[in-house]
């Protein structure tokens, strides 16, 4: 049985995949940039004296889930509303009820 699917679901499936991409590496620089996966240990604040600071892969790979969520739901709901405006307007400029 061959199961195709036709061009908004697929264009919707795209937008999924996009978005839990860039939702991904959105939520993992977050992580990073807020400071919530930084473990300092001492003398982090002085690298150049040889501090070391390490990163929570728990942490990260929590806010990158997340990230991913929320990245995928927005992008599928933005493609799916622009495809549904683009069929609209297709059905009113050639009086298609």
């Amino acid at each position: 049985m061959k199961r195709s699917f036709d061009e908004r679901q697929s264009e919707i499936a795209k937008g999924l995949l996009q978005g839990a991409t860039k939702g991904g590496v959105v939520g993992a620089t977050a992580s990073l940039v807020t400071g919530a996966a930084v473990i300092v240990s001492a003398p982090a604040w002085l690298p150049i004296v040889g501090g070391t600071m390490a990163v929570s892969a728990v942490t990260v790979a929590a806010w990158t889930a997340g990230g991913a969520v929320i990245g995928a739901f927005g992008n599928a709901t933005r493609r799916y509303f622009a495809l549904k405006k683009r069929d609209e307007m297709f059905k009113k400029e050639f009086g298609i009820k």
